[in-house]
Order: C-alpha cells, then sequence, then structure tokens
C-alpha cells in the first residue's frame, strides 16, 4: 500500500495550483523556460480540477474487451 502512496506522490511532485485563461483551476508541472519567452515557462497539464475533469480522471479507461464488434465482423466489405 505504501508503494501505490510513494508513486501518487513522485507523481505529484513538483505540481502546483494554476489559474487557466478560462478560469478553471488545474494541477500542472512547469517544464522550464520558453525559449526566447523573456521569463515564459512551458507547462504540463497534469489534472484538470473541474467536475467533469475529476470524473474523467476517476473513470477507468475502456478496454479492448468493452468495445462492441460489429455484426459483420471485422473488415468484412
Amino acid at each position: 500500500m505504501s508503494v501505490m502512496f510513494s508513486r501518487v506522490r513522485n507523481y505529484f511532485k513538483d505540481a502546483r495550483l494554476a489559474r487557466m485563461s478560462d478560469g478553471s483551476l488545474c494541477l500542472v508541472r512547469d517544464l522550464g523556460p520558453v525559449k526566447g519567452g523573456k521569463g515564459m515557462k512551458h507547462h504540463e497539464l497534469m489534472m484538470p480540477l473541474s467536475v467533469r475533469g475529476l470524473l474523467n480522471a476517476a473513470r477507468p479507461a475502456r478496454s479492448a474487451a468493452d468495445w462492441p464488434v460489429p455484426a459483420d465482423g471485422l473488415g468484412a466489405n
């Protein structure tokens, strides 16, 4: 159990809370300065903090077995 928490802590290690230009809150990680950007920095969006973003992050990804298969088979002409 502690291994899982250490991985989560390492993932969010350098994250910070930021308000985006549309007014939403997000967790971002700074990646370094923009070349010729006069102090601007690149950032990686880690997680949007909105109701829709949190629901999408909590929902498990669908596996290939969950996708519907056409009745006539794959690649049939």
